[in-house]
């Protein structure tokens, strides 16, 4: 895996997205990795069996929405 710092991104962005389009690629802060940039290829092809999914407020299933409501009032009258 290739380490891009992230200070360098704005200098090298075609280097760092033509290296992400070939593998994943580590963005660094303090030497340290912290992202990870990939492929939009690469990533489904990663987490194509994750269930898991993330919504907005205004776009979650109405039934996820009754949970939420539901404990949230659970903890208004704890």
């Amino acid at each position: 895996m290739k380490h891009y710092p992230s200070t360098d991104l704005k200098q090298n962005l075609g280097d760092v997205l033509a290296a992400a389009s070939q593998q994943p690629v580590s963005i660094t802060r303090h030497n340290k990795p912290r992202y990870v940039l990939m492929s939009i290829e690469a990533y489904e092809a990663r987490f194509a069996n994750d269930s898991r999914r993330a919504y907005a407020s205004e776009d979650a299933p109405s039934e996820h929405v009754e949970i939420l409501e539901e404990y949230a009032a659970e903890l208004d009258r704890d």
